[in-house]
């Protein structure tokens, strides 16, 4: 008698559950991707501003970020979450938090800080 070859590959139920965890990683990330992308949108409209603030004052500094992230979709920051800060020169701030719900009781919640010297 010849001797049955072990089976190779993926049961039905394995592959299953395979299927399952990704859907589970691309459902977080879907979540998640579009927060950090915004937040690359706010520190790009800070430096930009940064380069451009000489001689404003600071509600003219925060008008002007306002319209960038509104031409960016960045809805999660307001132009009044924005400081701006005297000390070794002037320094624009904004903390903020970002709440993104997931699955039944559970969120991602996501902090960001940034600062950037103004010119």
């Amino acid at each position: 008698m010849k001797s049955l070859k072990k089976a190779q590959g993926i049961t039905l139920i394995g592959f299953v559950f395979v299927l399952a965890v990704l859907g589970f990683f691309l459902f977080a990330g879907m979540q998640i991707v579009p927060v950090y992308m915004d937040h690359a949108s706010v520190v790009k409209a800070m430096k930009a501003e940064a380069a451009e603030s000489s001689g404003k004052s600071p509600n003219e500094i925060k008008k002007s970020l306002g319209f960038r992230l509104g031409v960016s979709y960045v809805t999660e920051v307001k132009s009044s979450d924005f400081k701006i800060v005297r000390g070794n020169g002037r320094e624009l701030q904004v903390k903020y938090e970002v709440k993104r719900p997931f699955l039944y009781n559970l969120s991602f919640v996501m902090e960001f800080a940034e600062t950037v010297q103004l010119d």
